[in-house]
């Protein structure tokens, strides 16, 4: 999945609003800070990108907790790059982990007759 593709409630995370835009900044600037909010209901990604040597803030908002932990991650791994390459880039998670039956560790003892028992 790209981080582009990336949506809270149908409406579109990638590129974020920015504040203090009269016009949609989009991918233009490079990606400087990312904070994960813990405070906030839903958490939150706050965003800090600079575009000509103006400094805007953005949030991403993601209500499931380890794919905003994995969103987190990558962006803290590229910062520095255009916000353009950051909305290229593929996000990876741990597919479920299938379910296995049940395995005996040892065979069973085999039960032996009353009479050899005795």
């Amino acid at each position: 999945m790209l981080i582009r593709s990336l949506k809270w409630r149908d409406v579109p995370m990638w590129p974020p609003e920015w504040t203090i835009c009269d016009q949609g900044m989009g991918e233009e600037g490079f990606l400087e800070e990312v904070q994960l909010r813990h405070d906030l209901r839903p958490q939150v990604l706050i965003l800090v990108a600079n575009h000509l040597g103006d400094i805007r803030k953005g949030i991403m908002v993601l209500e499931d907790t380890a794919l905003l932990k994995a969103v987190y991650t990558k962006l803290r791994q590229h910062l520095g790059r255009s916000l353009t390459e950051i909305g290229d880039l593929e996000l990876t998670l741990f597919p479920p982990v299938e379910k296995r039956g049940f395995k005996q560790a040892r065979p069973p003892t085999p039960l032996l007759p009353k009479s050899a028992a005795e």
